[in-house]
């Protein structure tokens, strides 16, 4: 096809005057049958090349973990371009799925959005080879590649549909973040002939800053200030789930309209993303489970409350702001335990070799689900399944349709490469943190990083400009300072739909602190009874985060070994408080000290049928005491037991709670 005919394609049927800088290049270039790599920002235009090619060819395949805005593309290609667009996700019920794909199979579909998870459904593939393909493209394709900052497993199975293709099927792979690396990966995956468009990553309407913070105080203070400071709406990116909860509750108790945001918030996220686009909250505070889907172009300001594990994260996160090309401001609070934090959740996603050599013996005697491997191997959540998805690429292991993982044939296990990959994830790292110090523009740092070498100073960052942020008021500390030093307790437990717990706190951490000390020494050194000063500080503590009024009575976790540390507390404590001392739960067999175990499966198989309610609570309103809190599992098993017998509202209560950060 001719420039002159997609120019009038362009006008007559997209309402278009004229193409963007490469897209009439790589629409040409698709339609030629080659492979093509748009390594584009976002807001190019991307939707744009492949609704062209469909148009144009007939039935594109659109891969994509965007789930959630799948049926607001198909709407917008059907009313606005007429173009026979529909979805196949998990969504739909499998009578669904199979209408749409008949329909497919006819001829009847011109663009066609599809999961990728949904490659590996019985339903699928019963219909995969029937489809008349006129082309695929593959959206957010850096998740195709190992070195991406996102790579999910179930976009390989796009590249084995690929792989199947006749040649002169187009195949058009889009993203808005592949560094050099990432890039020679996924032309790799998706084969030739191969054409790249890589496009000017400058984005001249973000302003970027980076403030060196030294406590959690003084980041809970800056964050305060930035929301008063910053116009408009935006979000405040956390590294885990609980920091989320815990920064968000701050906020509140300062009176911004914000709310927090994670994956284990289930449905209720879209409405929260609503709630955003309505400008009806100042920002979520969130982790990077809210993704690439968010649609709100007049998102003013992107703030990093924790540094994020590359300059390529950074990126894809910071260009969620200003796609409207109005001034956005995009803040990074840079704390000296980024550092760590980032290295322990790159080690954890990259185990050690004896790990996986554990797993795959085991898979070898006998098939396992995930949560019989959890017990057996003591992995973390995140470390199971990443060795479990290293073993099927490499062909090793397989999972059936009941979910139970089983070696197919024996063989070596490839260390190499995910040794490879741990140490370009270090590498990474090392390159967010020279950003905290760089001397040159910042958003000429981000784009080289990505490969971009034509990129100019922006002229708007603080190294440009040689001007930070106005600091905040002095007054604005002491709030903070008491806040920070009452951690919240990680509570993720669910029963009956709804939370097991309200709230809970910690009077202090466990390590490096005085309240920490003062436990240890007391439970494990013979140190006695808890001083009188630490029942006072945990009094006021729990009169100042609690509705004590509203509490009928304070029960007490009964220990894994003999000792009455927690009972001596808790009846300390009920007393201070004036509230009833109700010691309703109570062993029924041993059970081994949860440091023992390694991860939260075991922690719970630990304390299955362990634990049982002696009388029936009648809707009582309890504070559950414990003394030190780890993975927040003892709690969560207790409260249930509690929520059984009868319970109502439940708040948890400990004196210290450890500084892991496993709470992702």
């Amino acid at each position: 096809m001719h420039s002159q005919d997609l120019m009038t394609v362009l006008r007559e049927r997209f309402g278009f005057d004229a193409f963007r800088d490469g897209q009439e290049e790589a629409i040409l270039a698709a339609l030629e049958g080659r492979r093509v790599l748009l390594i584009q920002p976002t807001g190019w235009g991307k939707s744009l090349v492949y609704q062209m090619i469909a148009a144009l060819r007939g039935l594109t395949l659109v891969f994509s973990p965007l789930r959630a805005l799948m049926r607001d593309q198909v709407r917008q290609a059907c009313e606005r371009y007429a173009l026979r667009a529909d979805t196949v996700n998990s969504d739909m019920d499998e009578e669904e799925q199979q209408a749409v794909l008949e329909r497919a199979v006819n001829g009847q579909i011109d663009l066609l959005y599809i999961a990728p998870e949904r490659l590996s459904n019985p339903l699928w593939q019963e219909y995969q080879l029937r489809l008349p393909i006129r082309a695929v493209v593959i959206d957010e394709a850096h998740c195709v590649s190992v070195w991406g900052h996102d790579f999910r497993p179930e976009y390989r199975r796009i590249v084995h549909l690929v792989r199947l293709l006749p040649p002169e099927v187009p195949v058009v792979a889009v993203t808005a973040t592949a560094t050099p690396r990432v890039e020679q990966d996924v032309r790799e995956q998706i084969g030739e002939p191969f054409h790249i468009l890589r496009g000017a990553l400058t984005r001249p309407n973000l302003r970027l800053f980076v403030q060196r913070v030294n406590s959690d105080a003084e980041k809970l203070v800056w964050l305060d200030h930035l929301l008063r400071l910053l116009p408009g709406s935006g979000l405040v990116y956390t590294a885990t789930r609980g920091n989320s909860e815990w920064v968000a509750q701050y906020l509140q108790e300062r009176g911004h309209t914000v709310a927090y945001y994670h994956a284990g918030l289930g449905a209720e996220r879209t409405a929260l993303e609503q709630q955003l686009i309505r400008n009806e909250l100042k920002a979520l505070v969130c982790t990077n489970a809210l993704g690439m889907g968010l649609d709100k172009p007049d998102l003013r300001f992107v703030i990093h409350a924790e540094t994020p594990a590359s300059p390529l994260h950074y990126y894809q996160e910071i260009g969620r702001a200003g796609r409207d090309g109005e001034p956005s401001w995009c803040v990074l609070l840079a704390h000296p335990d980024d550092k760590i934090l980032q290295e322990n959740m790159i080690r954890n996603s990259r185990p050690a070799p004896n790990a996986y050599q554990q797993v795959y013996t085991l898979l070898q005697q006998s098939p396992m689900r995930e949560r019989e491997l959890s017990l057996e191997t003591g992995l973390t959540q995140n470390s199971l399944r990443t060795i479990l998805y290293d073993l099927m690429d490499q062909g090793l292991i397989t999972r059936d349709s009941e979910r139970y993982y089983r070696a197919i044939r024996r063989g070596q296990i490839d260390h190499f490469h995910y040794q490879a990959i741990l140490e370009a994830k270090l590498h990474d790292l090392e390159a967010m943190l020279a950003y905290w110090e760089t001397s040159e523009c910042r958003m000429r740092y981000l784009c080289r990083f990505l490969g971009d070498e034509t990129a100019r100073n922006c002229g708007v960052c603080d190294r440009c400009q040689q001007k930070g942020l106005p600091p905040p008021e002095p007054a604005l500390f002491a709030e903070a300072e008491r806040f920070a030093y009452h951690p919240p307790l990680p509570l993720s437990g669910v029963y009956q739909k709804e939370p097991v717990y309200v709230q809970g706190y910690a009077l202090s951490y466990y390590g490096g602190t005085p309240i920490g000390e003062v436990v240890h020494r007391c439970k494990y050194e013979s140190g006695g009874a808890l001083p009188d000063w630490v029942i006072q500080q945990a009094a006021t503590c729990v009169r100042e985060r609690f509705p004590l009024q509203q509490i009928d009575a304070l029960v007490p976790i009964p220990p894994s070994v003999s000792g009455g540390f927690v009972e001596d507390f808790a009846r300390r404590l009920a007393q201070q408080l004036g509230v009833p001392y109700m010691p309703v739960l109570q062993k029924t067999r041993a059970t081994r000290p949860q440091k023992e175990w390694t991860n939260k499966v075991q922690k719970a198989e630990n304390l299955k049928d362990a634990l049982l309610c002696t009388q029936p609570l009648n809707g009582k309103r309890l504070l559950v005491v414990d003394d030190v809190s780890d993975s927040g599992v003892t709690l969560e098993v207790a409260g249930k037991i509690l929520k059984k017998a009868g319970a109502g509202a439940l708040y948890a209560f400990c004196l210290a709670r450890t500084r892991h950060r496993g709470d992702l």
